[in-house]
């Protein structure tokens, strides 16, 4: 069995993989509350992480894996599984982007945008060279994710102070009839704008399309959003896309 973990900013998401790639357990612990570890960790040999939540969850995570369980603590490199890293400083590049698009191109052979929607949203640009049949990434973007957004409006005004139930307004777009509802909507076409953009201006670098995957805690909202884009036409959720990514990592160790 193998574990995977993605430690991100407020949230750590793992999953058990079986020997035929199956997902046998999955769950969501966060960040300030890291302890005990899960019972099916305990039938896991290898565990692949991915952390950008600094040393003090790194110090968790590896108090909760103990000895027993062989631990790979993966970073961004300058070439990896048929990806070429253009990130001017390769090992800078964040881990979590690094899996989820290795996680990418395991699943799309073409171009293709990754989108995480997590408490940033990165959109990360992969480009499938003709000649090689090589992907490389060129460059991405990184921007407050819905409630960063959120958060910041509510700290930087004086009249919002509570926050009411997410309405069907929030997920299929009309017009929002109280303030937080116009808040969160406004939140989501902004990162829908700048996917949009994204998007646009990659594909003048490609001849053969391109595919956006959504993965992250926000993804099913953003492709709500994204599905009467007149920009983009395939879209793709997989919202464990870096836990997959991961796991690719980990099959070829």
């Amino acid at each position: 069995m193998i574990l995977t973990i993605d430690a991100g900013n407020t949230r750590t998401k793992w999953a058990v993989f079986n020997t035929a790639n199956a997902i046998e357990a999955s769950g969501v612990l966060s960040n300030t509350s890291l302890a005990d570890s899960p019972p099916a960790w305990r039938d896991c040999t290898l565990a692949i992480i991915s952390n950008v939540a600094g040393d003090g969850v790194a110090a968790k995570l590896k108090a909760m894996l103990g000895e027993a369980i062989k631990q790979s603590w993966i970073s961004a490199t300058a070439s990896e599984l048929g990806i070429k890293n253009g990130y001017e400083r390769p090992e800078m590049l964040g881990s979590d982007r690094w899996a989820a698009m290795i996680g990418a191109k395991q699943y799309m052979q073409q171009s293709c945008l990754v989108v995480n929607a997590g408490t940033a949203l990165t959109i990360d640009v992969l480009l499938r060279e003709p000649a090689s049949m090589e992907h490389v990434f060129v460059g991405g973007v990184i921007l407050p994710g819905r409630h960063l957004m959120h958060q910041s409006l509510c700290a930087g005004t004086h009249a919002i102070h509570h926050v009411l139930p997410e309405s069907t307004a929030d997920k299929h777009f009309e017009w929002p009839r109280n303030t937080e509802s116009a808040i969160r909507v406004g939140a989501l076409l902004a990162m829908v704008g700048a996917i949009e953009q994204v998007y646009t201006r990659s594909l003048r670098k490609t001849d053969s399309g391109m595919h956006c995957i959504l993965s992250g805690g926000d993804a099913l909202p953003l492709a709500e959003q994204l599905r009467g884009s007149a920009v983009i036409s395939d879209i793709v959720v997989i919202e464990d896309l870096v836990l997959r990514g991961l796991l690719v990592i980990g099959r070829r160790s």
